[in-house]
């Protein structure tokens, strides 16, 4: 009995593990043909073969009667998912002998199969490819939709069929089959609108700009209807395009999660799950563990609206993540790391009624019951985002934009014109969003060069020590906040490292005293 080995991957989180399907056959004297399947299969690869039998001999590849032996490769490991269908076909067919051991070697197949023969698109085509290119092999057979992911992948020839009969035939050599190339047609995300729409709020504008230059995590406090969902659904446009790098892992994600958007992904990904979502859900699990938002996120924005209100273990679990930027699942017989590095973005209100410190709208809200919602979200979690900003009711000459106080004309920059980067209805020296996002540009590849790939928000000790030294003024500044607001020796560092980034977003190669002295008050101490 000759033993054929055949390639093939099955989804393991965002990415995937090889498979290494073997066959062998022992010809028998009995009515029928005997298939014996084993290597952890779960319950869909078992039911594989009932399909694949029925396949092969759709095709003209029926088998002998005998016992047929297919076995995965590694035994130890469960194996999941219906990429397997291809390779086991394969592999079955070689080992009756429809098709020579050789013809398979340096590829990779996956794809699901019909009854009919017929290959179906499955899911991680990008991360079967990245696996299969990590272990030598620099071909992959697939469904047509998966090939045109792992395409992307340099170095890996990528070849598209539609049936069985047509991956049988380009191994014969007959077949016409061409790799396939690439295309960037992707649809580009339409936006949720200007940060000029946003009326007013310089502060925490200024905030945005932070947490987009410095991957800080942001936190909006505020009555309903001051623009704090507004103004989060607007700090993607103020973050840089993500490097190929980047975009191959957000599309190696979503091709996991069968999201593949039909070419790699321009923008930076930003989900915003409801509330109710479960810790599952946010962090990822189940079995097989499968990709949570944090990680759908990756590279991009977390936004958790109504904070207080998501479940208190999901919000406990997002401590590790934020600093990390990993999650690690560990389940029976199973451990994965996914990555995680995200942007947390949250708001929430003052209260449970959301009115305290309103100027004009009482609070009814007792200050027990203030306290019992703000418990809601613990100081851990909230001693990890760097910055945390009241947004204030605006008011309505701000709304109205051109109607100034009183009736008069709304102020100019000197010399009597308006400042010429400020939107239509901004205040006098207020920037315009594309200058927001020329400073966050100008400040990230600051940082880029000083530093490397690490943002501010991931500097260490030895980071903060070379890039945010201490004089005797920031000294003295940070000793009066940390005995005034009892900073964490954690809170501390934060306030370094967002005077690193404020001091960058000003073009200035040093970090003063008054940079500190904007991180605190970008940092306002929730009840």
């Amino acid at each position: 009995m000759r033993t054929v080995r055949v390639q093939g991957a099955c989804l393991v989180g965002t990415g995937a593990e090889l498979v290494t399907v073997e066959a062998g056959y022992d010809r028998g004297g009995g009515e029928r043909t005997e298939l014996v399947l084993t290597g952890l299969p779960d319950a869909v690869v078992r039911e594989s073969k009932g399909r694949l039998m029925r396949t092969l001999a759709a095709n003209g590849l029926s088998l002998r009667t005998g016992k047929l032996f297919l076995n995965l490769v590694p035994a130890a490991r469960r194996k999941t998912g219906e990429t397997l269908d291809l390779p086991l076909a394969l592999a079955a067919a070689a080992a009756t002998g429809h098709l020579q051991p050789s013809m398979f070697g340096r590829t990779i197949f996956v794809g699901e199969l019909g009854i009919d023969g017929k290959l179906h698109a499955v899911p991680g085509g990008l991360a079967a490819a990245l696996a299969g290119r990590a272990a030598g092999l620099a071909r992959f057979v697939g469904p047509r939709a998966s090939a045109a992911e792992a395409a992307w992948v340099p170095g890996v020839e990528a070849f598209g069929a539609a049936d069985l009969g047509e991956v049988v035939a380009h191994l014969y050599g007959t077949g016409n089959l061409q790799p396939l190339v690439p295309r960037d047609d992707a649809p580009p995300r339409s936006g949720p609108g200007s940060l000029d729409e946003v009326r007013g709020q310089p502060t925490a504008k200024l905030a945005l700009a932070a947490a987009a230059a410095g991957g800080h995590g942001l936190l909006l406090v505020g009555p309903p209807g001051t623009g704090k969902s507004m103004l989060a659904r607007r700090l993607p446009a103020l973050l840089p395009p993500p490097s190929l790098e980047e975009r191959l892992e957000i599309s190696c994600i979503r091709s996991a999660a069968g999201l593949w958007p039909g070419g790699l992904v321009r923008e930076r990904p930003f989900r915003a799950p409801h509330h109710s979502v479960s810790h599952a859900g946010l962090i990822g699990g189940g079995n097989p563990p499968t990709a949570g938002e944090i990680t759908l996120a990756h590279r991009g924005l977390l936004f958790l609206d109504e904070l207080p209100e998501f479940r208190r273990d999901a919000l406990e679990a997002l401590r590790t993540p934020v600093e990390e930027g990993r999650v690690r699942i560990a389940r029976a017989g199973r451990r994965i790391d996914l990555p995680a590095a995200f942007r947390l973005v949250c708001a929430m209100n003052p209260c449970p009624c959301g009115y305290r410190g309103h100027p004009r709208i009482p609070c009814p809200c007792a200050p027990s019951h203030v306290a019992r919602y703000a418990r809601r979200v613990s100081g851990p979690l909230l001693d990890r985002i760097d910055l945390r900003v009241e947004v204030a009711a605006p008011a309505v000459e701000e709304l109205a934009g051109a109607v100034a106080k009183e009736g008069r004309a709304p102020a100019v920059a000197e010399g009597g014109a308006r400042p010429r980067d400020a939107p239509p209805g901004a205040a006098a020296g207020e920037p315009s969003a594309a200058e927001l996002a020329r400073r966050v540009a100008r400040a990230v590849e600051r940082a880029r060069t000083r530093q490397g790939t690490a943002a501010n928000a991931a500097l260490g000790t030895d980071g903060l020590d070379r890039w945010v030294p201490l004089d005797v003024p920031a000294r003295a500044l940070l000793a009066r906040a940390q005995t005034r607001r009892s900073l964490s020796a954690r809170a501390i560092q934060a306030l370094r490292r967002v005077a690193r980034t404020l001091a960058d977003l000003e073009d200035s190669a040093d970090v003063a005293p008054r940079h500190l002295a904007q991180a605190l008050a970008l940092r306002a101490p929730i009840p």
